[in-house]
């Protein structure tokens, strides 16, 4: 008993602790809308780069057409690379902004995992074919379907396996494979590369970060996979090890009679 009077005496008042919940409550709700606002402002500043985007592509695809001076030309192709690039890099703040805005827009249907995963597959090994990389596919639950969007589910694996071809050594393979968990299908993709530094794991589905000693990019493809699959009703987690490889899991729910 004397134990427990010191724990109690020693507890804040009751009147405190809900001052500081409530405190703690206001402090989220503000963060959110905080949060909520920039998604938004990203967005619009993203939207207003387009149109000159656009414009800068077509004049460069004109003169292009125009000009028969090969050194202009290989100038004329820098501009047209780098525009292409920066609309890729536009699109993917654009499909940040929305879904942290809650304005991501998910189609809904009734979707064969096996089948959707092997046509990303197919559409990615010539890629993986160009930096000697083998794709290698281990589905053990056939019958596995979601409620989903089939885009956007090839876009999340789409990310995921770019960065793990990216990522793999020469000569070794990036494995995808599935299986089902209770209500729930676990999609992995696996490399044997370099792996993510400990200090790292934590923020690698940040927008704009970079491991340390990371290959050049924006940093937007995992943080876009992540509102992805929350938008599904799924959870994306990693695992890796400096030098011996890394892997992404992806659970989404499947559809109720098969849970």
């Amino acid at each position: 008993m004397g134990a427990l009077a010191r724990i109690l005496d020693a507890a804040p008042p009751r009147g405190q602790v809900a001052r500081m919940t409530r405190d703690v409550q206001e402090l989220a709700e503000r963060l959110a809308a905080e949060e909520h606002t920039r998604a938004r402002f990203i967005g619009k500043v993203s939207h207003e780069l387009r149109t000159p985007l656009t414009v800068i592509r077509g004049y460069a695809y004109t003169l292009q057409r125009q000009e028969s001076d090969a050194g202009k030309l290989a100038k004329l192709d820098v501009i047209t690379a780098e525009c292409e690039r920066l609309g890729y890099l536009v699109e993917d703040l654009l499909e940040l902004s929305r879904a942290r805005a809650g304005e991501l827009r998910v189609e809904a249907e009734a979707l064969w995992m096996e089948e959707c995963l092997a046509g990303v597959v197919e559409a990615l090994r010539p890629v993986a074919e160009q930096r000697r990389v083998r794709l290698q596919m281990c589905w053990e639950c056939p019958g596995a379907r979601v409620i989903g969007d089939r885009n956007r589910i090839r876009q999340i694996f789409a990310n995921l396996l770019t960065n793990a071809i990216k990522y793999a050594p020469a000569g070794t393979p990036v494995g995808v494979s599935g299986v089902i968990d209770g209500d729930q299908v676990v999609v992995s993709v696996e490399d044997s590369g370099r792996g993510i530094p400990e200090p790292d794991l934590p923020y690698v589905f940040d927008e704009f970060f970079q491991a340390a000693g990371g290959e050049p990019g924006a940093g937007l493809g995992l943080s876009i996979a992540r509102e992805l699959v929350v938008a599904h009703g799924g959870q994306i987690g990693v695992r890796s090890t400096s030098g011996h490889g890394t892997c992404f899991t992806v659970r989404l729910p499947v559809c109720a009679e098969q849970a």
